[in-house]
């Protein structure tokens, strides 16, 4: 359906406006795409730029497939596909593009394995959700597989984080 009317919107030399809060078709069909939150227009551009350099916090999680970190210099967005996972005993010295986190989660998903994690000052519970993700592709998993309750160091590239900007407020009304 979605290379359809790609299809139609081309022979035609239409412009669609098509409005999903389905990501994956928004990305699939656009050429831009605005990203709305309660009616404010947080992000305009296109797919891959919106997907790879999300403007604000709401941006990257409604868009997913990133990690929102708070650092001393505010928070920043790092894709999950862009992080690594190293056991503790392996572990770099703490810097500013790494951190120590427990892994609460592991699932298989075909190419990849997700990992969920949780700040290691967390006490974990049944309840307990992931507050990060990294996706291991499934050979590296496969020779260095993890386990929940495992300590692990995650690490980005400086170039793979980017700052994310708070989100636009609502005009006060005189």
């Amino acid at each position: 359906m979605r290379a359809e009317l790609r299809r139609w919107q081309k022979e035609l030399g239409l412009t669609f406006i098509h409005v999903t809060h389905s990501q994956e078709e928004a990305m699939a069909l656009a050429d831009t795409m605005v990203v709305m939150n309660h009616g404010l227009i947080e992000q305009v551009g296109s797919p891959h730029e919106i997907y790879n350099r999300p403007a604000s916090e709401f941006v990257a999680r409604f868009m997913g497939g990133h990690n929102v970190l708070d650092t001393p210099a505010g928070k920043i967005g790092v894709r999950t596909d862009h992080m690594q996972v190293t056991p503790a005993g392996q572990a770099a010295p703490d810097a500013p593009h790494n951190r120590r986190a427990v892994v609460t989660d592991v699932e298989y998903q075909g190419t990849h394995v997700l990992l969920g994690l949780q700040n290691p000052r967390v006490s974990p519970t049944a309840h307990t959700t992931a507050e990060l993700s990294v996706m291991v592709p499934e050979a590296a998993f496969a020779a260095r597989p993890y386990a929940p309750g495992d300590t692990v160091q995650l690490s980005w590239a400086p170039e793979a984080a980017h700052t994310l900007q708070p989100a636009p407020q609502p005009a006060a009304m005189a």
